[in-house]
């Protein structure tokens, strides 16, 4: 059994049975990624979690660092109006007008600047 709530996790059962219902998560959160976007980037965000599940906590500490200097300089870049593009479309999602930070957005929160 796998059981995970933001930050508790509890695993019991044997091998087999617990890479068994890795697996099955793993082949559904692809399915899942994929619907939005495409099995390319469900790969690339779950070999992502993977290689940040291999870090320490000093690393992740880093990554988050990293992650929030970026995020830094992107809402400084928005808000001097460098890179303002607007969208035409009414059936679009929402997006701050700067195509880099609504990716970096998309990638941190799943769903762009909404």
């Amino acid at each position: 059994m796998l059981k995970v709530d933001f930050g508790r996790t509890e695993i019991k059962g044997s091998e087999p049975h617990i890479l068994t219902e890795f697996t099955m998560l793993a082949k559904n959160l692809r399915e899942l990624l994929a619907e939005d976007e495409s099995t390319e980037y469900a790969d690339m965000k779950i070999a992502k979690a993977i290689e940040l599940s291999k870090k320490t906590e000093d690393e992740l500490d880093e990554e988050i660092s990293k992650s929030i200097s970026i995020l830094g300089r992107m809402m400084a870049s928005v808000s001097k109006g460098e890179s303002a593009k607007t969208k035409e479309s009414s059936n679009v999602e929402p997006s701050t007008g700067n195509s880099a930070f609504d990716d970096f957005l998309k990638d941190i929160f799943g769903g762009g600047a909404k």
